[in-house]
């Protein structure tokens, strides 16, 4: 009995506390739109898995011992950025030694040249036999050639210092260390997982009986669970032709922005694809929209108070959303600004209106 008795104080004392706000409240600014009606396309949501636009692993390009590991896990990097060092001792003291060769080469294939344009010039006064000539060609030939070899051995040498130092091929961010310093790698070892997260790639299962009913470049709504009140529009980049034999489904794959890196790789998120088949729906703001719990509301206007009128949303268009509701209209008044800072019976002021009238419907 005490128990029944305290309940009943305690919801008194709230039914009063609510109608001392109503009555002692003043009028709140809200900015008002009209209930529209437009077209809609049918929508399906399923759920799916997020992928980065780019994902690889990074090798190495030559044989060797790991020096230095120059970038953390998990960290952005440009492109560029050095990720992993090889040793480089061993094949820049072999460069240096080609570099030598090479410039020896040169000095003798020069000096075989300018031999052979002597002996040309002694040919053709006939103070040498012929055989001179051509050996002397045949010698700036060989010189020249072996020059060219040696320039060659000393491109790949510098090439392979240069992949010494292992750097991203794009911008990103860093995913696992996959070596460590003192571990020998090999062309193709890989040594680190990089990954572009600016755009997110989802692959949807789009059952078969939707099988047509889908275009490439139509607009997608993306919702993930870490913000459940924001959606991402993506767009259809492609739709396999060939469904999974286990599931029926076919492949539907979709391209989000993802600049400001909210959404990860492999994270559960609702996709709401935009169907063909299209209709014709009552249709607010989406900023209109109030959600409490399990139940959506518009708030309209009746008297210079605020009235709730419970919804049933389906598809969006762009800022739009279709709605159902008992005493909806086309052209009813209802709040998109300042709907959060109101309740059932708060006393109202319509921005652009005077104070003393009333927006009713």
């Amino acid at each position: 009995m005490p128990t029944n008795f305290l309940k009943t104080v305690l919801i008194f004392s709230f039914l009063f506390s609510i109608s001392s706000r109503i009555l002692g409240q003043p009028a709140t600014l809200v900015v008002t739109d009209t209930i529209k009606k437009i077209e809609f396309r049918d929508q399906l949501t399923l759920v799916s898995r997020t992928q980065a636009i780019r994902s690889s692993q990074v090798v190495a390009a030559i044989s060797g011992q790991v020096a230095r590991i120059n970038a953390s896990e998990g960290t952005k990097v440009k492109r560029g950025a050095p990720l992993v060092t090889i040793g480089q001792a061993t094949i820049q003291a072999m460069f240096d030694a080609k570099k030598a060769e090479a410039n020896q080469a040169k000095a003798q294939s020069e000096a075989a040249a300018r031999e052979f344009e002597r002996t040309k010039g002694l040919h053709a006064q006939d103070l040498i036999s012929e055989s001179i000539v051509d050996s002397d060609s045949a010698t700036a030939i060989v010189a020249l050639e072996r020059y060219h070899q040696l320039t060659a051995e000393k491109k790949q040498l510098a090439i392979a210092l240069k992949n010494c130092i292992i750097r991203a091929p794009f911008s990103g961010h860093t995913g696992r260390q996959l070596v460590d310093v003192g571990e020998w790698v090999n062309p193709g070892t890989p040594v680190f997982e990089l990954i572009d997260p600016s755009a997110i790639k989802v692959t949807v299962d789009l059952p078969e009986r939707y099988f047509g009913q889908l275009e490439v470049g139509s607009e997608v709504m993306v919702t993930a669970s870490n913000d459940p009140g924001k959606s991402r529009t993506g767009r259809v980049t492609g739709i396999s032709p060939s469904a999974n034999a286990s599931t029926h489904t076919f492949p539907v794959f979709v391209t989000v922005d993802n600049k400001d890196g909210l959404l990860g790789g492999g994270m559960l998120v609702k996709a709401t694809l935009s169907l063909n088949k299209k209709f014709t729906s009552l249709a607010v703001s989406k900023d209109a929209i109030v959600r409490k719990g399990l139940q959506t509301m518009v708030y309209t206007i009746e008297d210079g108070k605020a009235v709730m009128l419970p919804v049933v949303t389906s598809s969006t268009n762009e800022d739009m959303i279709a709605i159902e509701g008992a005493r909806l209209k086309e052209g009813m008044a209802v709040v998109v600004r300042g709907n959060e800072r109101i309740f059932p019976g708060s006393p109202v002021r319509v921005q652009g209106e005077s104070s003393n009238s009333n927006h009713s419907n």
